[in-house]
């Protein structure tokens, strides 16, 4: 469906098999993203579909490995997005280690409703801060 897009979330890809999610960050590496590009390409042109998004979460480095091997498709518009919770500081931090210095194609940035507020006098960041951001974020997503 032209509609539908892609979000991989490595936080939960345990690798070992025994490893339960929730208990250890997850990771994914440049051929496990590369491997859904892939797929998504050829949906894209088997069916004659607009271009998908194909978004990547991630907070810390170990959960992309191997980002500079990460494969581009016209077909595809793959956003990394920085998906960390916490307090404008923290988050700021998180964008500029795993976003900014480690891009791919697109950058993204997620806010959380509840978890950016969690510990006062915090704020979750408005769409203006987040702008600032350089690069700034094509891709926000609220949750």
């Amino acid at each position: 469906m032209p509609q539908v897009h892609f979000g991989m979330d490595p936080e939960f890809s345990m690798k070992d098999g025994v490893t339960h999610p929730g208990k250890k960050i997850g990771t994914y590496d440049a051929d496990d993203i590369n491997y859904v590009s892939d797929y998504l390409a050829k949906l894209v042109r088997k069916y004659n579909l607009p271009p998908k998004i194909l978004i990547v979460h991630r907070f810390t480095k170990k959960m992309v490995t191997n980002y500079k091997n990460i494969k581009l498709h016209k077909e595809i518009q793959l956003v990394m997005d920085m998906d960390g919770w916490g307090e404008p500081d923290l988050k700021t931090g998180t964008y500029r280690y795993f976003i900014h210095d480690e891009p791919v194609q697109f950058t993204g940035y997620k806010l959380f409703y509840k978890n950016d507020i969690k510990k006062a006098p915090h704020h979750m960041l408005t769409p203006a801060e987040v702008l600032k951001y350089k690069p700034y974020p094509i891709y926000i997503q609220y949750q």
